[in-house]
């Protein structure tokens, strides 16, 4: 056997000597001092000897081997077992690394919604405590609504204005924003009731409440709160303008004129009394306003001469335009009394109805003479006296003929005519039932035009006047050339022109004079009677 001092290299077994940084530092010290000690001859055997050693460890470790193979084998499996656990636990603690900050963040949070939790805990018990008050204070919206819808207002501004004090104190709370919120729903559901109450009819006392309820709620400046009132009191006398029923335009004009008398007249008081306060500047020298009143009722009194203007043309009866002319005239001096005397424009609308209403009844009096001069049998002079004696019945029946041709003016203007003629109907005239008819259209027309005779029309009416008797004359030499008569049918139709010229030129003069002083001598008598001069000479001409 060697001795325990041979190198460690032969002493393991293994091939080749150990590297000296893993070498027993111990045994190697002992080996070479065993070295120093031997002579040349044992020095020159070592290598033998170790070769020798070396070969039997070798031996020894193969017997060895085989002998524990299951050993080797089942350690090398654990070997390679516990290399892959030892990567599985180091790629679980990579990451487990790695979730350590997700893990810390979560913590954090779950310290953060308990921190939370228990805060909101806290309020809860706190707000459980005052339970009782937080519910009357969350019911005020409702009890708010409750009084707007009873009328009680002072006591819903009360809570009102209890809720914006409490705004002011804790307005970053949530449930405070939304108590404001309902609140101002109830305040603008306040505003339209209120609004929708000044666009009725109330009394001074009732607007003044309004206008003061108004201004609690502070929702419009004071121009607009002005203009608010006049839009709903506007609205108010448009409402009650539109259900008038129009069908019958005298009784709708009698009706509206009523309406702006009364409420127009009112509004304007009412307004006067609500802000005369601060009706004026400082100074005293006109409304601070910017006239919104007078601009407002300037446009109410024409939207009412509009109406006029619209609704005159179909009255057809002189006497209920000077009714509807007196209301209007009434209306306007009752306004007046603050300022809103619109009679000076009531004139060009009268007027103008006026005298379409003549210009009408004068044409259809012409009218009714053509039909009646184209249909009509000349009667011989000798039945004069039958014609005076049965006068009445004749003018009754040409009144009746110009009643079915002129659509019954004329008819009417027999009986009523008589107010503005100065007599009867000349006898003249009877005798001639296309002038007689005529003549009774006229007395309609004047009938109707005396009723409502506005001096400015003196002229137009006169003009109108002459060209209707010289449309007759016209018409009249027309017929004369144009037709062959026989002898006693010529003289009735020439007793006719002369009648015309003498008798019935003059008598409507005279009857237009009773309307307009002086209207007669409007009239050209001259230049009525020339077309039939005309047809004299054109036929005495012919005949020579």
């Amino acid at each position: 056997m060697r001795s325990a001092l041979a190198p460690p290299s032969v002493a393991l077994g293994q091939p080749a000597a150990l590297p000296p940084e893993k070498a027993n530092p111990e045994e190697t010290s002992a080996y070479f001092s065993e070295l120093l000690s031997y002579s040349l001859e044992r020095l020159a055997k070592e290598p033998e000897l170790l070769r020798a050693d070396q070969e039997q460890l070798r031996r020894q470790l193969q017997d060895t081997a085989v002998g524990h193979y299951r050993s080797f084998i089942d350690t090398q499996c654990c070997l390679g077992d516990l290399q892959a656990q030892l990567r599985a636990a180091t790629g679980h603690l990579d990451d487990l690394a790695r979730d350590l900050p997700k893990l810390q963040a979560a913590c954090d949070r779950f310290r953060q919604d308990a921190a939370a939790i228990a805060t909101k805990r806290a309020d809860t018990r706190q707000l459980y405590g005052a339970h009782p008050t937080v519910l009357e204070i969350l019911e005020v919206p409702q009890l708010m609504d409750t009084c707007c819808r009873s009328g009680n207002f002072d006591e819903a501004l009360d809570l009102r204005a209890f809720v914006n004090k409490v705004a002011v104190m804790h307005g970053e709370l949530p449930v405070v924003q939304r108590l404001v919120a309902e609140v101002a729903s109830v305040s603008a559901d306040m505003l339209e009731q209120l609004l929708q109450r000044l666009q009725g009819a109330i009394q001074l006392p009732e607007c003044l409440r309004i206008i003061g309820y108004l201004r609690r709620l502070a929702a419009f400046p004071e121009p607009e709160l002005r203009r608010a009132f006049l839009q709903r009191r506007e609205a108010w006398i448009a409402g009650l303008a539109g259900e008038l029923d129009d069908t019958h335009p005298y009784e709708f004009l009698k009706r509206l004129t009523d309406v702006y008398r009364l409420h127009l007249f009112d509004v304007v008081m009412q307004y006067r009394a609500i802000f005369a306060d601060d009706a004026r500047d400082q100074g005293g020298k006109g409304p601070r306003d910017g006239g919104i009143l007078y601009t407002w009722a300037q446009r109410r009194i024409a939207a009412y001469l509009d109406a006029v203007r619209t609704h005159l043309p179909r009255i057809q009866e002189g006497g209920s335009l000077a009714s509807v002319l007196d209301h209007a005239m009434y209306c306007g001096g009752s306004l007046g009394r603050v300022g809103l005397d619109f009679r000076p424009l009531l004139a060009p609308l009268f007027e103008q109805a006026v005298l379409a209403l003549y210009t009408k009844a004068v044409a259809a009096a012409t009218d009714s003479f053509r039909s009646l001069l184209e249909a009509h049998k000349w009667a011989s002079s000798s039945l004069s006296a039958r014609s005076r004696s049965t006068s009445g019945a004749t003018a009754a029946a040409a009144a009746a003929a110009a009643g079915a041709e002129g659509g019954g003016d004329a008819a009417a203007a027999g009986q009523a005519g008589s107010a503005a003629a100065p007599g009867l109907l000349p006898q003249v005239l009877v005798e001639h039932v296309p002038l007689a008819v005529y003549a009774n259209g006229l007395l309609a027309a004047f009938n109707e035009l005396r009723h409502c005779a506005p001096l400015s029309l003196r002229q137009p009416t006169a003009a109108e006047l002459q060209a209707s008797l010289a449309a007759v004359s016209s018409a009249l030499a027309h017929f004369g050339l144009t037709r062959s008569l026989a002898e006693a049918e010529q003289a009735a139709f020439d007793a006719a022109c002369r009648a015309h010229t003498a008798t019935l030129t003059p008598y409507v003069c005279s009857c237009f004079e009773r309307i307009y002083a002086g209207g007669a001598a409007l009239v050209d008598a001259r230049a009525v009677a020339q077309p039939l001069a005309d047809m004299a000479a054109q036929r005495e001409a012919a005949g020579s």
